[in-house]
């Protein structure tokens, strides 16, 4: 029976990890980067796919899908008021809020 447990390990890290094909996308790279502010991310990731303001960071969040290999995934950059970067992730801006990401 262990050995089933450990047959399921790399099919489950497969999924798990997914989110890594796009760790090289211009946009994640820019939320990722030290001082990264709204105007950067927008600059070198394009325009977003929508923008929704968080009232808990008082800020906006961007939306973006990241495509790849005929793949797709959400992406989230949250701003607080300044344009500086608060929280990032690959789920959308509506996701966080219901994960509770942007509370105090």
């Amino acid at each position: 029976m262990r050995y089933a447990i450990l047959a399921l390990v790399p099919l489950l890290s497969a999924c798990s990890f997914s989110f890594m094909k796009f760790d090289n996308e211009p946009v994640v790279q820019a939320a990722y980067a030290n001082g990264a502010t709204k105007n950067k991310v927008i600059a070198t990731g394009g325009k977003p796919d929508s923008e929704v303001s968080i009232p808990e960071i008082k800020g906006t969040c961007l939306n973006y899908t990241l495509r790849k290999d005929g793949e797709t995934m959400p992406f989230y950059i949250a701003f607080d008021k300044s344009g500086n970067r608060k929280h990032y992730g690959y789920i959308s801006c509506q996701d966080a809020r219901v994960k509770g990401v942007f509370k105090q």
